[in-house]
């Protein structure tokens, strides 16, 4: 892009106004063409900083390049590895304009290939502090560290909203929201709330704590059967619903394990490296407070393959024909 047409454009990044003016400008192309610009300036901007010792031009290149790079940010977090169609593009265009824009709903995005995923939480948002507070409310009771996350990315998020926005109503809306989500936060950190996070132990060693234990609750082999259901794939219990309680599993979990953990605070965990009766009950939620022993004492028992079964109940058909006392008289 030559100098001449980056000005006739109005693209630029001398200073923050000018990134986020460029950024608004590039609302009207394709999403293609609105990253390779966005990269293509980062890079000019990179270089004219190299060449660069005004220390007052230093500093204002660098804010626009943080535009920049936060706006990028947001793609990479939104990024799946299918690209959408034409239609879905354009489509996803016009929603950006809206007031209601997914920018303004968007969650914490998972790593998994979509495909594989369904861990999704509904009702995530910053576009005003009542859509903060349903966050809170739609969080509460789920895994501390989950929680850390979603809201560090609605909070991610709602900044690079904000560059974007000249709506006056729209900013102090968003601004209130934002600030409910930090002062989340700061209570968070200040109260140590990431101690309180349950690991999950894979679904083999549940599975084989359901054979060790003298006695199940019904509701525990249910937890198992939905850790089952989703592949052992934890993050995805966050949409899959108990039947009885109407909760996901991933607070019907916690909370169980918080009383576990409260009535077993000075229990025994292991007898000659066997875990407890009391210890049991905590591996059948897939949590140990001993995890790294657990994985040492005992055996994950994975799930036989349909393949297998049928394997086996063939062997076994055929080892009962061949002592079967009919089959021997026919023979003789």
């Amino acid at each position: 892009m030559g100098k001449d047409e980056k000005e006739d454009s109005g693209f630029g990044f001398k200073d923050k106004a000018k990134a986020e003016d460029t950024l608004r400008l590039l609302e009207q192309h394709d999403m293609n063409y609105r990253r390779l610009t966005v990269r293509g300036l980062l890079g000019r901007a990179k270089r004219v900083l190299s060449l660069t010792k005004a220390e007052d031009k230093i500093k204002n290149i660098k804010e626009a390049m943080e535009v920049f790079e936060n706006w990028l940010a947001e793609l990479d977090l939104n990024k799946t590895d299918k690209k959408p169609d034409k239609k879905k593009e354009e489509k996803k265009e016009r929603d950006d304009k809206e007031e209601s824009s997914s920018d303004e709903e968007m969650e914490e995005k998972p790593k998994e290939k979509p495909k594989e995923v369904q861990d999704k939480v509904q009702g995530l948002g910053f576009k005003d502090k009542a859509a903060a507070e349903a966050t809170l409310r739609e969080l509460e009771g789920r895994d501390p560290e989950y929680q850390s996350l979603a809201i560090k990315g609605l909070i991610k998020s709602a900044k690079r909203v904000l560059t974007c926005t000249r709506d006056e109503t729209k900013i102090a809306n968003i601004k209130e929201a934002t600030e409910v989500l930090e002062k989340f936060l700061d209570d968070f950190d200040s109260n140590h709330m990431m101690k309180q996070n349950n690991a999950y132990l894979s679904l083999g060693f549940a599975r084989t704590a359901l054979k060790l234990a003298d006695s199940v609750t019904d509701q525990q082999k249910a937890f198992i059967a939905a850790y089952a259901s989703v592949n052992g794939e934890y993050k995805r219990l966050r949409t899959v619903v108990e039947k009885d309680g109407g909760k996901s599993w991933d607070i019907v979990r916690n909370a169980a394990l918080k009383d576990l953990k409260e009535k077993y605070a000075d229990a025994k965990l292991f007898d000659k490296d066997e875990p407890t009766k009391e210890h049991l009950e905590m591996i059948l939620w897939a949590y140990s407070p001993e995890a790294a022993k657990v994985k040492k004492v005992l055996s994950e028992t994975k799930e036989e393959k349909e393949e297998d079964k049928k394997e086996s109940r063939k062997r076994k058909s055929s080892t009962s024909d061949r002592e079967s006392p009919s089959k021997k008289q026919k023979e003789d």
